[in-house]
């Protein structure tokens, strides 16, 4: 008898004591890995952004009397509420631009500006048109510097001029977001010819980094009692900017007007035909010059140390020269 069979008698014997064992090994199946597969943690839920929030168009009427009973049925009104004459032109124009073309519903949350306000003080309004909260508590917004020629933080004209650096009156409806020069921002179409030029004169929402105080200087405030001025763009503080993208973007509604009698009239553009479309637009081919333009840098615009905004005279040439 060989070494070889005495070796495979012996194997043998093993595994007839330990048959178990050795049939469990042969018949365990092979171990295959799989790319993206594995004792991995629960997969978390994504989020889902909800529904806007809306309001029919057959109980709009019915939700304005109540609120009108509700807010401005008194004389003790605080001084910041939004202006009863202006909140009606704002659900006006809301019934017009979404409660007809078959619609029959619209966004329940909006956006009122009151641009008949001083610069310094609140004056953005985002209104729950179910309820009427928000009537009570504006945040501050910035106008244009065009729309502020004397620099006394009063808005005084109002056009839809390209370059002419002014804010825009007339009812808007919120676009896209997308990130600029000035960080995380929200286009927004025109719907008025007061306005239609919006998106071409690239008037947006947005804020500003800490690093670049240039629409609210806080030394401004209290040297001057005003903030900063935009370009036309409608700018908020930075804690108050993911607030109204959210309430705007993607067919929310804007209405920036003026409470009272407008010192100016609007001045508009030759040409108002606009094709909207995401993210761009059709310019006239020929924008009529606005007068006397205001500085041509936003970040020059009411900041410490900047050019002031009212030409100064040069020196008289010296005598015998």
């Amino acid at each position: 008898m060989t070494w070889y069979t005495i070796l495979r008698k012996q194997i043998s014997v093993y595994c007839a004591l330990a048959a178990a064992p050795c049939l469990a090994q042969e018949a365990a199946p092979p171990i295959v890995f799989q790319s993206g597969t594995g004792n991995a943690p629960v997969a978390q839920p994504i989020y889902v952004k909800p529904p806007r929030a809306e309001i029919g168009c057959d109980t709009l009427a019915l939700a304005e009397r109540a609120i009108g009973f509700g807010y401005y049925g008194g004389l003790d009104a605080p001084r910041q509420r939004l202006d009863a004459g202006l909140f009606s032109a704002a659900v006006a124009k809301y019934r017009e631009h979404h409660c007809q073309f078959g619609r029959s519903s619209g966004p329940a949350v909006i956006v009122i500006v009151d641009f008949a306000r001083h610069s310094s003080d609140p004056r953005l309004y985002r209104v729950d048109l179910r309820s009427g909260e928000g009537l009570d508590s504006p945040i501050r917004v910035a106008h244009g510097i065009g729309s502020d020629p004397d620099d006394d933080g009063f808005a005084t004209i109002f056009t839809n001029v390209q370059d002419s650096l002014t804010s825009s009156l007339g009812a808007a409806r919120g676009g896209e977001r997308y990130v600029g020069i000035n960080g995380l921002s929200l286009r927004l179409d025109g719907l008025e010819p007061s306005n239609n030029q919006m998106r071409v004169r690239d008037i947006v929402v947005h804020s500003y980094t800490p690093e670049r105080r240039r629409y609210f200087n806080a030394s401004l405030i209290a040297a001057r009692g005003r903030p900063g001025s935009s370009e036309g763009c409608f700018v908020v503080e930075p804690d108050k900017r993911e607030w109204i993208l959210e309430t705007l973007e993607n067919g929310g509604f804007l209405y920036a007007g003026y409470s009272g009698k407008l010192p100016q009239p609007i001045v508009p553009v030759s040409n108002p035909n606009v094709i909207f479309a995401r993210g761009t637009g059709s310019t006239p081919a020929a924008a009529p010059a606005f007068p006397a333009a205001p500085p041509a840098s936003e970040i020059a615009a009411g900041t410490p140390g900047s050019p002031p905004t009212t030409p100064i005279s040069p020196a008289p040439a010296a005598s015998g020269q």
